[in-house]
C-alpha cells in the first residue's frame, strides 16, 4: 500500500535523532604513572611523548619542505633588498647620466656655435679682404655690405683685418717714455741746467737710481780731467812738430856745417 504522505523535509526526517554529543568511541587508554614521578615530570614526559607522535606522522618531504622554506625565506629577504638597492643605484646613475649628457650637450652646442662664428668671421675676413683687393664676388660684396651695415646700426665698427702689433719700436719702448718724463719734469719741476747733456743722460738712463747718477757724474768728472790732459798733451806735441818744421829734421841737418867748422861751402850730397 502506497503511503500517502509525501517526501519529508531534512528536519522532518532527523527531528528525533539527537544531535548533542555524546560518547561514540572508546576512551584513550591512560599511560600508567611510574612511581615516584612528579607532576612537573608527568607533564614534561607526555608533551614529549605528543611531539615524537606529531613528528612521527610527518614525512620527510615535510620534513625537506619545512627546511627549505627557512633558506627560501632568507633568500626571498636578500632578492626584495638587493632589487631596492639596484633600483635606487639605477635611478642615482640614471640621473647622473641625464645630467651629464644634458652638460655634454650644452657644451658642444656651445663649441658648435663658436666655431660657425669663426667661420663666419673667416668668410667675413675673406670677404673684406677681396673687396679691398677689388677681387671679391657677388655674395662677397653683398656679405661686406651686410656687415657694414649691422655694425652701423650697432654704432661700432668692423675690426681691422690686421691685429696690432704686440711688438714695438725701440723708440716707442724707450726713447718716447723718456721725453714724456722729461716733458712732465720740466712743467714740474725747474731746470736743473744740464741742457741737451740732461736731455741725452735722460734718454740714456732716465730710469736709473740716485747712486747711478753720482756715479755717473764722478765717471764724467774723471773723463774731463783726462781729456784736460790729452789736451795739453796734443798741444805740446803740436809745437814741437812746428818747431821741427823750422828746424829740419835730422836728414835736413846732416849736410849743414857746425858753428866753427872748416869746410862752410860743403853740403851733404858732396860728401856722397
Amino acid at each position: 500500500m502506497a503511503s500517502r504522505m509525501g517526501p519529508r523535509s531534512v528536519k522532518d526526517a532527523t527531528r528525533f535523532t539527537s544531535t548533542i554529543p555524546h560518547a561514540t568511541s572508546k576512551a584513550a587508554q591512560r599511560t600508567p604513572r611510574i612511581p615516584g614521578e612528579t607532576p612537573e615530570q608527568r607533564v614534561r614526559r607526555l608533551r614529549q611523548a605528543h611531539l615524537a607522535a606529531q613528528h612521527a606522522s610527518i614525512s620527510k618531504t615535510d620534513k625537506f619542505i619545512d627546511a627549505s622554506r627557512r633558506i627560501f625565506d632568507v633568500a626571498h629577504r636578500w632578492t626584495v633588498g638587493s632589487i631596492v638597492v639596484f633600483t635606487v643605484v639605477a635611478a642615482v646613475v640614471s640621473g647622473y647620466s641625464v645630467w651629464d649628457m644634458v652638460r655634454y650637450n650644452r657644451a658642444r652646442r656651445a663649441e658648435w656655435v663658436e666655431a660657425q662664428k669663426l667661420l663666419e668671421a673667416d668668410e667675413l675676413a675673406m670677404a673684406r679682404l677681396a673687396y679691398i683687393k677689388g677681387e671679391a664676388t657677388e655674395e662677397q660684396i653683398l656679405l661686406v655690405e651686410e656687415a657694414n651695415q649691422a655694425a652701423e646700426a650697432r654704432g661700432e665698427k668692423l675690426p681691422p683685418l690686421l691685429e696690432a702689433p704686440s711688438h714695438r719700436t725701440h723708440f716707442e719702448e724707450h726713447i718716447k717714455p723718456t721725453f714724456k718724463e722729461n716733458t712732465e719734469e720740466t712743467v714740474t719741476k725747474p731746470s736743473s741746467g744740464k741742457g741737451v747733456l740732461g736731455v741725452f743722460s735722460g734718454v740714456l738712463g732716465g730710469g736709473e737710481k740716485k747712486e747711478e747718477s753720482t756715479q755717473s757724474l764722478q765717471d764724467y768728472q774723471t773723463q774731463s780731467v783726462e781729456s784736460g790732459t790729452v789736451k795739453v798733451r796734443l798741444e805740446e806735441a803740436m809745437a814741437a812738430e812746428r818747431e821741427r818744421q823750422q828746424n829740419g829734421g835730422p836728414l835736413d841737418r846732416l849736410g849743414v856745417e857746425p858753428a866753427g867748422g872748416s869746410t862752410p861751402n860743403r853740403s851733404w850730397w858732396k860728401f856722397w
